[in-house]
């Protein structure tokens, strides 16, 4: 069987890793181990031709190339480059990632070529996130990429309640969550804590670091010294940066050795991938997963799942998604999101309580297995499989 991915921005080696990248980076390698083979095409603005394709770290097949936008007229012409790829690969079936976006280009190609496509939701369909869907014609086109997609997989079941209220796709519906390697991930769970605390995302105002720098002043005050570590690149940095001044706060930017990391300091590392990435996750104390849902919906939470990975405790906000996971089996302290006060005291207490953090830590690192990446692998098997008999 043949996939084809549709991703709506730029893919290559430089920007490849987090969100909906890093998903399609993870999951095209376990399905090749179910006998599927997958391409992905991402969406570049600046070309109207296909470039020739690459092969990323993770052995996925990308070409990019134009993307055509959502509307009653659109460029035909740049929806060429695709049909092209679609008859020299001839793809079993299309599976778009985002409902308006890359639902609606996957559309245009199944009308063309009769092949089926496959809707997953994510973010892009989040009013909170997104001010276009409030629009009623950007719904309408929606509910129509729903109505004509041969299945709907969806990363949590908030994601499908959202999905749903577009147009209703029960009968053709599946949760399938967010992958992980564990496998990978498991040596970094047994290195030892190091004396922070870690924050790590895009550095926006909805993902709540704010909020953590708030937290950790009054830390400070009731006598802390572990640092604060936020991991990241984002519009809000400049901000962060002036919120731990005024505090008066030992401030650390572009940290390049992580491996020495002060007392009593907020210390921004920047964007860390890899085994940077993963070895700042394993050493912290604990995780901090501050995202604020008034003003950002998370469609799955990542950054949760690399801290279970890591067999490390977490603290969270109170959202849709950390209820998601609790229930598959995080172990995490909840904080009302936006209440700096509580936040500082359930860091403080599980600073101060070592037997706890092991605890919560060795019961997510298990219950991270439930999310490896090749049974989810097999579920989007499954429903492909399906939507191709159709």
């Amino acid at each position: 069987m043949r996939v084809l991915f549709l991703y709506p921005r730029t893919l290559d080696s430089a920007s490849s890793m987090g969100g909906v990248a890093e998903f399609l980076c993870s999951l095209a390698p376990a399905l090749k181990s179910h006998e599927v083979d997958s391409v992905i095409y991402a969406g570049d603005k600046t070309i109207t031709q296909l470039k020739a394709p690459v092969q990323l770290i993770t052995q996925s097949v990308v070409y990019n190339g134009p993307f055509i936008k959502p509307g009653f007229f659109y460029s035909r012409r740049k929806l060429a480059p695709v049909l092209d790829l679609c008859a020299q690969i001839q793809f079993d079936v299309i599976h778009a990632q985002g409902t308006y976006t890359a639902g609606f280009m996957a559309m245009q190609i199944s009308k063309r070529t009769g092949i089926p496509f496959v809707v997953t939701s994510h973010s892009d369909i989040l009013s909170t996130n997104s001010k276009r869907m409030r629009r009623r014609n950007v719904q309408r086109r929606c509910r129509q990429v729903l109505k004509h997609a041969a299945a709907v997989t969806h990363l949590t079941p908030m994601m499908e309640e959202i999905s749903h209220q577009l147009w209703d796709t029960r009968a053709k519906s599946t949760v399938i969550g967010n992958g992980i390697d564990c496998e990978l991930w498991h040596p970094y769970a047994a290195l030892p804590e190091r004396n922070y605390m870690l924050g790590i995302g895009r550095l926006e105002k909805g993902k709540g670091f704010h909020v953590l720098i708030d937290m950790y002043a009054r830390l400070l005050k009731m006598g802390v010294t572990t640092s604060l570590v936020i991991a990241g690149r984002g519009s809000e940095e400049n901000n962060l940066y002036a919120q731990a001044r005024q505090y008066g706060i030992n401030l650390v930017t572009d940290c390049e050795n992580v491996a020495q990391i002060p007392e009593k300091s907020i210390v921004f590392t920047g964007y860390v991938r890899d085994d940077v990435k993963r070895r700042l996750i394993g050493q912290s104390r604990f995780v901090l997963f501050a995202t604020q849902p008034d003003l950002w919906e998370e469609a799955f939470g990542i950054v949760q799942l690399e801290a279970m990975a890591a067999g490390k405790p977490v603290i969270a906000s109170d959202t849709n998604v950390t209820r998601f996971l609790r229930q598959s089996g995080l172990r995490a302290v909840i904080v009302e999101a936006a209440n700096i006060k509580a936040w500082a005291e359930e860091a403080y207490h599980l600073l101060h309580d070592a037997n706890t953090r092991r605890e919560y830590g060795s019961e997510n690192l298990l219950a991270a297995a439930r999310f490896g990446w090749l049974p989810i692998a097999s579920q989007y098997r499954d429903v492909y499989s399906a939507a191709c008999k159709l």
